[in-house]
């Protein structure tokens, strides 16, 4: 099989011109942030417009590039100070010659000049201080720039928000779920399901290496430690051409530096897990930066057992995650970072009555390690950089002897060149990903096609594979009409070695700045995404099957609202995905799609399957005969209030996402589109968080979200050949479970002390324990049902500690 997909941009632009528009934005009074901030965070969704009089940046130590937390940072009359992650943004100064000072503990102060007009009214700033050891400073180069309109629109949230937000339980990547244009996941099962896409189409990056799991099985964690992370950017569409292999979002991680003035150790311990991290200085001048955490969040849900005798399966994880990072400043501009990361989840049930099952002959695990060397050089104009990684996995479901085993060691290297220019820049790079394959499969193959079913007893089947996927990509931005205009296209060509495929994919990003205080953006692209090992074993799936692609346009309006003391920002996202040669089912789904376990039964089973497929395979023979089409505007309005960490002070969202998300399957057995599994047409979240006093903060959440759809069951017959009840079904998809409700509580108590600071968190999801249903169970002859319950009420305390 060998195929060439080319798309011309003409076509594309042609296609964006049925784009709708959206809106964002909010614009906050001058304030100056605290130090103790921590990483910050951004989501997909507009940046924010510019306004008269702004100078953002970071401020980052000069030999090792970490970011300078708590440095002072002034421009006339106003003034940030920096938090964590080095970033300061300082709103409402004059236009004009602007004299800029930059000063923190230990190093030398930088006093610098900037000019700011009215055709360019923002600047972003890099300022590198130098370390006070001779009394005086040294001459700092400083680059400022107006704001890219064309980039990946983003919501930034400041670490120490998302340490207060109710329902994330001190997790920066839990704290996403909460924004628009994310869907409910059944159970808090780990994943991202964004603007309709399945969680395999998201693929996710750490310091540009690529990792298989965002969350921790049952959702109940990310596998990097929040307070280890300089920022994170959600991308749910209309991502850049430096990343490829996945036709919906992106999520990219950056983790953070180690300080090299001292060490410094902080905990943290709750009723799911324990942590520890600290950092410090490295030989050679370098820093560490180091983390361990251990669930026993097993031992916790073993005294949560559902009283319901009739099903008393509860999933009970256990998981493992480390991580280790160096940084060394080699001067010129040069620098390097190694860093070695991994995670190990392990699944058990638990049942009310011991005897019901042998816990021992059940094996259900998820593990993986990364290593990883990222050099970079920066001049004035100019940045390369180069990260070879390496790194091993496996998945492993075994009932005794019966299951499966797959291992991979993945390895990939990127290569990136940037050169900047006035107007904007040029980009490009190769990206090359791929390794060794390894499975041991013991199992009864799948039903093929020309037969009834795949076997009556399992099969031992064991092999090995090396593939490699390579990808050059560029892409270029253009600032026009005194920057009112910003027009940034992309190109990536690929081609995947596993199925012998080329591809090529066109995307335009297109930007507006109508005012001073509203922006409009465009974009539309090409997006492929191959199959996975597991998906074509000639026995357990379809050698042939070949990759799929997506054609995403979106269109949005953002806006900044400023009213008096309060900072308002509010966004409205359309979008509308056209999926193409989705691999679908075409031998099982013959069988009763009301059946319990058939991918198109819908409830917890089906959506199960969904956030396991990307390590374990769809276990199923599939065609490139589907299509997907997602369409959805989602909307976000934001406000904060007060003077930050004063008696007072409140921060909160409404998020609003109409969303279809619609496939059209094995075209021999169904005409027209169907709902997605995880179709979920309404998801309104509201949440909010106010500082009561000096010490105590009370927040709550309130999410409402429609229910996953289902095949009905209106009748059943005898099967006298298998000697078992089978189940009629009704229209395909065509009933839903009841809506998801759930409120969230939080609060807590902070003492600070000279030796740092004691905080106390109390978050409690699913406060009036409602029983919100996830799938629903049958008889053995189908002519009763019952609802399977979701997560009851599950508090989750925890104390941790900053020195």
């Amino acid at each position: 099989m060998h195929r060439l997909r080319l798309w011309t941009f003409a076509h594309i632009v042609a296609l964006g011109a049925t784009l709708t528009i959206a809106a964002t934005g909010a614009q906050a009074e001058p304030q100056v942030r605290p130090a103790d901030e921590d990483a910050s965070v951004t989501a997909a969704a507009p940046a924010p417009a510019a306004a008269v009089g702004i100078v953002r940046g970071r401020v980052v130590d000069a030999a090792t590039g970490e970011p300078v937390p708590g440095a002072f940072v002034g421009a006339g009359p106003v003034a940030d100070i920096t938090g964590p992650d080095g970033r300061f943004a300082i709103e409402g100064v004059a236009l004009g010659t602007l004299e800029i000072t930059a000063a923190a503990d230990l190093y030398a102060p930088v006093v610098l000049s900037l000019e700011l007009t009215a055709g360019v009214p923002i600047a972003d700033v890099a300022i590198e201080l130098a370390p006070d050891t001779a009394g005086a400073g040294e001459v700092v180069e400083v680059v400022g720039e107006a704001p890219d309109l064309a980039e990946a629109p983003e919501y930034e949230l400041a670490g120490a928000d998302i340490k207060v937000l109710p329902g994330s339980g001190n997790d920066a990547l839990k704290a996403l779920q909460s924004l628009p244009g994310v869907a409910r996941v059944p159970f808090g099962l780990g994943g991202l399901v964004l603007r309709g896409s399945a969680p395999r189409d998201t693929n996710v990056y750490l310091d540009g290496v690529e990792v298989p799991l965002l969350y921790h099985f049952g959702g109940l964690a990310s596998f990097y430690p929040s307070s280890m992370l300089d920022s994170l950017e959600m991308v749910p569409g209309g991502f850049s051409s430096e990343y490829g292999r996945a036709q919906g979002g992106v999520v990219l991680l950056r983790s953070r530096a180690g300080r090299r003035d001292r060490w410094r150790i902080e905990s943290e311990v709750s009723l799911t897990d324990a942590a520890v991290r600290a950092d410090g200085p490295g030989p050679l001048g370098g820093a560490w930066s180091l983390g361990l955490r251990r669930s026993y969040v097993d031992a916790v849900l073993a005294l949560a057992l559902p009283e319901d005798g009739a099903f008393s399966l509860t999933l009970a994880p256990r998981y493992y995650d480390g991580q280790l990072r160096y940084d060394l400043d080699l001067g010129r501009g040069q620098r390097v970072s190694a860093m070695i990361f991994g995670s190990d989840d392990r699944l058990q049930f638990l049942f009310e009555d011991e005897d019901e099952m042998d816990t021992d002959t059940f094996r259900y695990v998820q593990r993986f390690v990364r290593a990883a060397v990222r050099w970079e050089r920066r001049s004035a104009d100019w940045q390369l950089a180069m990260t070879p990684w390496v790194g091993w996995d496996e998945s492993t479901i075994r009932f005794t002897e019966e299951g499966i085993t797959r291992e991979s060691t993945p390895m990939g290297a990127r290569f990136d060149l940037t050169r900047s220019f006035d107007r904007g820049y040029l980009a490009g790079g190769v990206d090359v990903q791929g390794g060794r394959f390894w499975y041991d499969i013991n199992n009864e193959p799948p039903p093929m096609p020309d037969m009834a079913d795949g076997g009556d007893r399992p099969i031992q089947r064991a092999g090995a594979e090396w593939i490699a996927d390579t990808a050059l990509w560029m892409e270029g931005l253009i600032r026009l009409w005194d920057d009112r205009l910003s027009v940034k296209p992309g190109l990536r060509f690929e081609r995947y070695d596993l199925t012998d495929e080329w591809a090529l994919d066109p995307r335009l990003n297109l930007a507006q700045s109508v005012s001073p205080g509203i922006t409009l953006r465009q974009s539309v692209g090409l997006y492929h995404q191959p199959p996975v090992p597991a998906d074509v074993d000639p026995l357990f799936g379809n050698e042939d099957l070949g990759s799929s692609y997506a054609l995403q346009t979106s269109a949005g309006v953002e806006a900044k609202l400023p009213l008096g003391p309060v900072a308002l920002e509010a966004s409205a996202t359309a979008f509308f995905d056209q999926v193409y040669e989705l691999p679908v089912d075409v031998v099982s789904s013959a069988t009763g799609a009301a059946d319990p376990g058939s991918p198109l039964a819908g409830g917890a089973g089906a959506t199960s399957r969904e956030f396991t497929s990307e390590q374990f395979g769809t276990y199923s023979y599939q065609e490139n005969v589907g299509k997907g089409r997602n369409y959805g505007v989602e909307t976000l309005v934001r406000g904060r209030g007060g003077e930050a960490d004063r008696a007072g002070s409140w921060l909160g969202w409404v998020s609003y996402t109409y969303s279809r998300a619609l496939r059209r399957y094995d075209p021999a057995r169904f005409s027209g589109y169907y709902p997605y599994v995880l179709d979920q047409p309404h998801v309104l979240t509201a949440l909010g968080s106010v500082l009561v006093t000096d010490h105590w903060r009370l927040g709550a959440r309130v999410r409402y979200v429609s229910g996953n759809p289902i095949t009905p069951v209106v009748g059943s017959y005898f099967d006298a050949d298998a000697q078992e009840y089978r189940a009629v079904s009704g229209e395909l998809l065509g009933d839903r479970l009841p809506a998801f409700f759930q409120l969230d509580l939080r609060i807590d108590r902070t003492w600070r002390r000279s030796w740092g600071s004691l905080s106390l968190f109390l978050d409690i999801q699913n406060l009036t324990n409602r029983v919100n249903p996830e799938g629903v169970r049958y008889s053995f002859d189908f002519s009763q049902q019952a609802y399977t319950r979701g997560l009851p009420i599950f508090p989750s305390l925890g104390l941790e500690y900053r020195p």
